[in-house]
């Protein structure tokens, strides 16, 4: 499994298609694809956690790709916050599982791990 983390707009996407073999994503969701794009969107959908990891097991070679959203302005919402501290939380888990990671800002990619 791949991770790819960044900033909002920072050519994520792109990088995982030009250089990580990625031709199809699914957007905002654990879906069947080899790719989840926007995994960000979909963390706090009820069977997230049980969805992300039968999703891993069949697909072992994936490439997940999520905004860095841990940085700047503390949400004041409370559910927000939730939302952003699980965000922060499911990438840790899986930066630790993941054979390789990567950072993409201003479109240039930098393997962290």
């Amino acid at each position: 499994m791949i991770l790819v983390t960044g900033g909002m707009a920072q050519g994520k996407l792109d990088y995982a298609m030009s250089r990580l073999g990625v031709t199809d994503y699914d957007d905002g969701v654990v879906g069947d694809t080899d790719c989840i794009y926007n995994l960000q969107k979909a963390v706090m959908n009820e069977d997230f956690d049980s969805r992300l990891d039968e999703y891993i097991m069949l697909h072992p070679h994936c490439v997940i790709i999520c905004d860095e959203i841990g940085s700047g302005i503390v949400p004041l919402r409370r559910e927000d916050r939730e939302w952003r501290e699980k965000t922060g939380r499911v990438c840790c888990e899986l930066a630790n599982k993941a054979d390789a990671v990567y950072r993409v800002f201003c479109g240039i990619g930098m393997q962290l791990k």
